[in-house]
């Protein structure tokens, strides 16, 4: 059997801070939640918003504190032995 290849760290992962990283990865985020929007998968809610309610394409949304949140992801895609 071959050995699993993890090809992202944790989400807790300590890793060493650079502003450099940190900014690049602020602006990929800022890009993807840009294109998001543009494809209508990102939408602007209010807090009270029922999020059940909204089209099936819509797979993110802000809050009006600029939260953003993915919706509609209920399990993992592998499946659990």
């Amino acid at each position: 059997m071959g050995q699993r290849v993890n090809a992202m760290a944790p989400p807790n992962a300590e890793e060493p801070h650079d502003e450099t990283t940190s900014a690049a990865q602020d602006e990929d985020a800022r890009l993807f939640y840009e294109r998001l929007e543009q494809v209508g998968q990102l939408v602007n809610v209010e807090a009270n918003t029922d999020v059940s309610a909204l089209p099936a394409h819509v797979t993110h949304v802000r809050y009006p504190d600029g939260t953003v949140k993915r919706i509609r992801f209920t399990a993992s895609p592998y499946r659990q032995a």
